[in-house]
């Protein structure tokens, strides 16, 4: 009787290479196309937003489509590194989240300096400090009232914002003028802007006081992290300290009503005043 004994696989699988070389030029394997990162292995892990439907970024700058994302290490394989090309590089603002978390962890803009001295919450300890790099970009990152208007709309397309202010700027139209004997001071906090001005051996210059009255002003000198308001107070503008009370709006930026608020004498306790100081200017005490 004759046993018929099958050929063991891997002798099958040599003799399919065999014949398929000499039937075909046409190689049986083709290398991959290469990654535009390197290869990421199993051990590899990565935070990423996992937010976005469509994007994601991860810990180590890369923005990319969610079917570019290693869902064993979190990864991005492939995309677009420090994707700055959605931001508005004045404001340090973005379109997305994913895109502002991404271009936050370029080089350039420091976030491993940075995070592990800035506070959660700006000014408050109590809330602790930034975890690492991608914790604090993600953070910032992630929209608040300070980028909206009316809490119903956003104040501009890119709204996704690391800069320390937060928020996008403002097209306003372009502040008065100051005249060359006039300077911005910053006053101490609950100082008025006579006391301010009599630091630098200076004057309160009243009338030159609506330079001053804008936000983007305002912006140049403070963070104004909780935004930039109207108010009807007389130490307007002013900056309202981190340690305020809450119903005083800390961090805040405020901007008078109307013309007629402005005040030289005027302070609060909780408050810096931007003041326009004169070395020599008429004595203006009040605007009707």
């Amino acid at each position: 009787m004759i046993v018929r004994r099958s050929c063991p696989w891997q002798l099958c699988l040599l003799f399919v290479a065999s014949c398929s070389s000499h039937g075909s030029a046409r190689p049986v394997w083709q290398p991959r196309r290469p990654l535009s990162r390197p290869i990421i292995t199993l051990e590899d892990k990565c935070e990423n937003t996992g937010q976005d439907r469509w994007d994601a970024a991860d810990d180590h700058g890369w923005l990319c489509p969610w079917d570019n994302l290693n869902w064993q290490t979190g990864c991005c394989t492939k995309g677009q590194q420090f994707a700055c090309d959605r931001c508005n590089s004045d404001s340090q603002c973005c379109k997305t989240l994913e895109s502002c978390v991404s271009c936050c962890l370029a080089p350039q803009h420091n976030a491993s300096a940075i995070y592990s001295k800035d506070y959660r919450s700006p000014g408050r300890s109590e809330t602790g400090r930034w975890g690492s790099p991608f914790e604090y970009c993600r953070g910032k990152c992630r929209t608040s009232s300070k980028s909206t208007v009316h809490e119903n709309a956003y104040l501009d397309s890119h709204h996704h914002c690391f800069s320390q202010s937060g928020k996008p700027v403002m097209p306003l139209p372009p502040a008065p003028q100051l005249p060359t004997s006039v300077k911005v001071e910053v006053g101490e906090k609950g100082e008025s802007c006579t006391a301010t001005c009599n630091r630098t051996n200076s004057i309160c210059a009243l009338q030159h006081m609506i330079a001053m009255n804008h936000c983007n002003v305002l912006r140049t000198h403070f963070a104004c992290e909780a935004g930039c308001d109207n108010s009807g107070g007389d130490v307007q503008p002013s900056y309202v300290s981190a340690d305020a009370p809450k119903e005083q709006q800390p961090t805040d930026c405020l901007i008078a009503e109307s013309e007629t608020q402005f005040n030289c004498d005027a302070s609060h306790a909780n408050t810096q005043r931007l003041c326009p100081c004169a070395q020599t200017s008429q004595i203006v005490t009040s605007i009707a």
